[in-house]
């Protein structure tokens, strides 16, 4: 098993990116720390988890407010007493017109995707650096790597953790952290098709060779790989994983 020993937090671990997460890292061995606004949903999975057999607790965190996401980080160490795996998943998504985009919504969003991925990374790099090893995965996409005519708070946040991920790459690399981050294309998930425009879903599905919307497992697996061993020599990099759209 791949992740036997480690210790990983799961942001934003019961919607559909998280709770696929979950899912398949037990499967690789880990124990879970299951963190996510919505606790009842989060204990829900980590009662799944835990019946398979798999070490796993949940945590109430919002992760825009730092004594929260501090709290959550202090639970992972009491509770297995190290912390290797960082998957800065919680986030939201939006695809308004700049028109009808209010400053509160814009803060909003920004709070939670951008300001949550800085202060979850914040949280646990001194454990990491102490330990000499660690994996922090953010979760950017394809809109914080290319323009889309909706959304630009959402696009902002994800080329922001992009610049996150490859500045803490940098930093942390003579420690032995690996921080990647990975870039889903459209994926089948309520948040996503609520959210966004039905032009602007059939738009990016019709820019990609394998004419499907991609599947939380697909996502879910390539931060397995970032979080594994196997990637111990990458750093600082986006995944895209996007069916091809940037093929051609």
């Amino acid at each position: 098993m791949r992740l036997e020993g480690k210790v990983t937090i799961v942001t934003g671990a019961a919607g559909g990116f998280g709770s696929e997460i979950g899912r398949i890292f037990a499967h690789e061995g880990a124990s879970l720390v299951l963190a996510d606004i919505n606790y009842n949903a989060a204990e829900s999975l980590a009662n799944e988890l835990k019946a398979q057999g798999t070490k796993a607790v949940a945590v109430s965190v919002d992760v825009g407010d730092e004594k929260q996401v501090y709290a959550m980080v202090n639970r992972a160490m009491s509770e297995f007493g190290q912390v290797d795996i960082l998957i800065n998943n919680a986030g939201m998504g939006r695809g308004a017109r700049i028109q009808d985009i209010t400053l509160d919504d814009w803060n909003q969003l920004l709070r939670l995707n951008l300001t949550g991925t800085f202060l979850c990374c914040k949280a646990v790099i001194d454990h990491m650096i102490a330990r000499g090893y660690g994996k922090i995965v953010n979760m950017a996409s394809i809109c914080g790597q290319t323009a889309r005519p909706v959304g630009v708070d959402y696009s902002a946040s994800k080329s922001g953790i992009i610049g996150i991920t490859r500045t803490l790459a940098l930093q942390v690399a003579p420690y032995g952290i690996n921080v990647n981050a990975v870039a889903p294309g459209p994926v089948a998930t309520q948040i996503f098709e609520r959210n966004w425009p039905k032009e602007t879903v059939d738009k990016l599905k019709s820019t990609i060779p394998f004419k499907r919307e991609g599947t939380p497992r697909d996502i879910a697996n390539a931060a397995l790989f970032l979080s594994s061993d196997e990637a111990g020599w990458i750093t600082g990099e986006v995944i895209a994983v996007n069916g091809g759209a940037f093929i051609g």
